[in-house]
């Protein structure tokens, strides 16, 4: 059986949105300008902070969507200020690499509906350091290499990241999803994950928080006759594919729309890209939420509207 084919219902509109994407049309708003130098007084002994919040997460975002690094980064902004004739300080990079790490940063997700949404979960791993598959493949690696773990969530919907969480790659799926309902603002109408989420406490969460569950049990799974609530979802899918087919029951409860996860993972990929530029742990995650909210922001400008052929 072969694979199905899409087409794009609205090319020229999504054909205009991919190349808006590559505009370098640069300008500062009005408010990041004003808000630029952190005119807080804050309780702490010592000199106060010369930049905002706001205008870290601003250097930031700018050198992630140009994969710059923090030296380029500072250069970059520093042509871009004399530029645009705006008489403000910029950032070094030693102090943009240090306030990183203070930065408290939310997913910004754009164009959402208050309604209760379907949400996608899915993981993939991000590279700190390594060599690349090529020279590995070709000539054994010469060094450890080691990555990290990107657990995304998305809305059905809107395609928009809503939960991003980084983490080693020795916390598995089910537990960087255990906090998930009180992490996104909303409510959560259903949960589509892939075997990794048949957990117990996956399972647990899930029926206290009244979330529907869409996850395969596994291949060699039983019914099982303790009569706990949480586990009533996963006996009915034993029982359904036990009646019909596992293809069958994912047709049924539309379980393949999970292939907008990995498809979430190959828009990050390609345009933000498999590595993490930064070395700390707290560092890495503010990079993550940023590229997330990067993601977010470019996706409102087109969306393909795809079908299938038949």
């Amino acid at each position: 059986m072969g694979k199905d084919k899409y087409k794009v219902r609205n090319w020229q509109d999504y054909n205009r949105g991919l190349k808006k994407r590559g505009e370098i049309s640069l300008w500062l708003n009005k408010e990041v300008l004003a808000g630029w130098e952190d005119n807080e007084k804050g309780s702490n002994r010592g000199r106060p902070c010369v930049y905002s919040d706001l205008a870290i997460e601003t250097c930031l975002t700018i050198r992630k969507v140009f994969n710059l690094a923090l030296r380029q980064c500072e250069g970059f902004l520093v042509a871009l200020f004399r530029s645009l004739k705006i008489d403000l300080p910029v950032p070094d990079y030693t102090v943009l690499c240090r306030r990183a790490s203070q930065l408290r940063l939310n997913i910004k997700s754009l164009g959402t509906s208050s309604k209760a949404i379907d949400l996608i979960v899915d993981s993939t791993g991000l590279k700190v350091q390594g060599e690349g598959e090529w020279k590995v493949r070709k000539h054994g690696a010469g060094k450890h290499r080691t990555w990290m773990k990107l657990h995304l969530g998305l809305d059905a919907a809107s395609q928009q990241i809503m939960f991003s969480k980084l983490t080693t790659n020795a916390v598995t799926d089910e537990q960087a999803v255990e906090e998930l309902p009180t992490v996104i603002a909303g409510s959560i109408k259903s949960f589509t994950g892939d075997g990794a989420y048949d957990k117990t406490t996956v399972r647990k969460m899930l029926h206290t928080a009244r979330i529907k569950q869409i996850i395969p049990p596994q291949k060699n799974a039983v019914i099982n006759k303790s009569g706990k609530a949480f586990l009533r979802s996963r006996n009915k899918a034993i029982a359904d594919i036990k009646l019909q087919s596992r293809k069958d029951w994912k047709i049924a409860v539309n379980y393949h729309r999970r292939s907008l996860a990995e498809t979430a993972m190959f828009r990050y990929k390609t345009v933000i890209g498999a590595n993490l530029q930064a070395r700390s742990l707290i560092n890495q995650k503010v990079e993550a939420i940023i590229s997330c909210n990067i993601l977010n922001k470019m996706l409102q400008l087109i969306k393909p509207q795809s079908y299938k052929v038949k």
